[in-house]
């Protein structure tokens, strides 16, 4: 089953565990490629973007410019 995070849009395969919180479509569970935890909509059908690969054919994180921009935001507002 594939799921799509809300926040950075990327469709990953979901991990079947029977304790993971849900309602109808949508589970509580952590993106792997942002880090972030949502209710999240399963049962895309389209195909899975995370983990992206490189040419080699092996995979990395890439993250792209508003990726990183939002990354420095979200972990400034923990700083002094």
């Amino acid at each position: 089953m594939k799921a799509q995070c809300p926040k950075c849009g990327v469709i990953f395969e979901t991990p079947w565990h029977p304790t993971l919180v849900h309602i109808g479509s949508l589970k509580y569970m952590k993106c792997p490629a942002c880090g972030k935890s949502s209710m999240m909509h399963t049962g895309i059908k389209d195909e899975v973007t995370w983990p992206r690969t490189n040419a080699t054919g092996g995979t990395e994180k890439v993250k792209s410019e508003a990726e990183l921009l939002d990354q420095r935001i979200e972990s400034s507002k923990y700083e002094r």
